[in-house]
């Protein structure tokens, strides 16, 4: 689940550890993407996290694809009664005919 949670620029500043004027100034020269509420600015821990990590962003896509691949096979487990022996055999049988072997661990 993403964090959606809301910062002021004081709480920005102590999840930076940098000084809350810095991050003001940051805001204000748009080299942080906040918003300004009233007199206060705002910003969300996720842009926050983006500007940190820029490379999150592009991974973000491919979690949210995967989680609903997850939430698909859940649904499709609740509805279609399957046993586990018959889904491994299933792997095994795609794998096979795919070309790909499983190397044992020693």
């Amino acid at each position: 689940m993403l964090n959606n949670q809301i910062l002021t620029s004081f709480e920005a500043a102590e999840y930076l550890k940098i000084n809350p004027q810095v991050v003001e100034k940051y805001f204000r020269q748009g080299l942080i993407p906040a918003r300004k509420v009233g007199r206060q600015w705002r910003i969300s821990k996720l842009a926050l996290d983006f500007w940190l990590a820029p490379s999150l962003a592009a991974i973000l896509p491919r979690t949210f694809l995967w989680q609903e691949i997850f939430s698909l096979g859940d649904k499709i487990a609740a509805e279609t009664p399957i046993s586990e022996e018959k889904i491994l055999k299933t792997i095994k049988d795609i794998r096979k005919k795919r070309g790909f072997t499983l190397k044992s661990r020693s």
